[in-house]
Parts: C-alpha cells; sequence; structure tokens
C-alpha cells in the first residue's frame, strides 16, 4: 500500500513538473517594454538582486554627461532617464528610481 502511495505521488509530481515546463515564461514586464531598462529600474529600487542586476547597473551608470570638463548631475539624470523610459509598464517606478539615482555619478 506504501508504495502505491509512493508511486501516485511521484507520478503526479512528475506530470505537474512537465505541464509546467510546456507553459511559457511571461518576463514581469509587457511585451512593449526594454526587459535592461525594466531590470535596471527593478534593481536600483531593489526591487530584484537576480544575477542579471550587476549588468543593468552597470549600463545605467555608464551613462555620463559632462559640462565644461566636469560632470553633470542634471544633464546625466535626464540622459538617464531617457534611457529607462522605455521600461512602459511601470507605474511610476522609472521616475522613482531616476529621482533618486539619475544625479548620482558612480552608483551605489
Amino acid at each position: 500500500m506504501q508504495k502505491l502511495l509512493s508511486a501516485l505521488l511521484l507520478g503526479a509530481l512528475l506530470l505537474s513538473g512537465t505541464a509546467a515546463a510546456d507553459e511559457p515564461v511571461q518576463p514581469p514586464y509587457g511585451q512593449d517594454s526594454n526587459p535592461d531598462a525594466c531590470g535596471a529600474v527593478l534593481c536600483l529600487l531593489g526591487m530584484t538582486r537576480d544575477g542579471d542586476c550587476d549588468k543593468y547597473i552597470q549600463k545605467y551608470f555608464s551613462t555620463k554627461r559632462y559640462r565644461n570638463g566636469h560632470f553633470s548631475p542634471s544633464r546625466t539624470k535626464d540622459a538617464r532617464g531617457r534611457a529607462v523610459e522605455s521600461c512602459k509598464d511601470d507605474e511610476g517606478l522609472t521616475k522613482k528610481a531616476n529621482d533618486i539615482w539619475g544625479p548620482v555619478e558612480n552608483g551605489f
């Protein structure tokens, strides 16, 4: 009886695993959004810390603007804001992240 119960449980687990593997994985953002921009916003706000955060953060903070040879926080913020605004389904998070981190020269 215990072997039968174990076999049924194992079979159910295997079937549920294959059904889930056949379903397409949906990104946490819409199809019109740039995944790099959305990833940067999520990482900047601490909403995710997956392995890709380093590349998103590095790309975001590599955007810098200068005026007369000196770092310009306002121009940098504007340029970074334009880069992350391609995350369309952000519910205002893009502006929030850019208001906090946009004028910062070197990041974290």
